[in-house]
């Protein structure tokens, strides 16, 4: 009875509040790729900006293990917030995606 009480209490928890992966999750998942061109360490966090191809940047925030600057990555965009503020950095992203980065696939002629 006491694993079917915890069961439920677990499925029907609310999410943790301020959590952006849950507050602006996107519906699927989206991939965005460029070249970092500057790093804002925040504790554990990190916020890459990068340029994509088309030379537009974008604000990603990620875990604080990741690319340095002048590589290219990509990122699994799981959360995007038109605007977020960090209150660590006191600083405003708009827009800023959330997701994991990883060192960019380069395909051989």
């Amino acid at each position: 009875m006491s694993r079917l009480l915890l069961l439920s209490l677990l499925v029907t928890a609310a999410p943790p509040r301020g959590n952006p992966l849950v507050t602006h999750a996107l519906t699927r998942p989206e991939t965005l790729a460029g070249h970092v061109v500057e790093r804002v360490p925040a504790g554990s966090y990190l916020y890459l900006r990068l340029v994509d191809a088309q030379g537009t940047a974008h604000w990603v925030a990620t875990l604080r293990r990741t690319a340095p600057t002048g590589d290219d990555v990509r990122v699994t965009v799981f959360a995007r917030a038109e605007t977020f503020h960090s209150s660590r950095l006191s600083r405003d992203f708009s827009p800023l995606s959330f997701g994991p980065v990883s060192p960019a696939v380069v395909e051989s002629p």
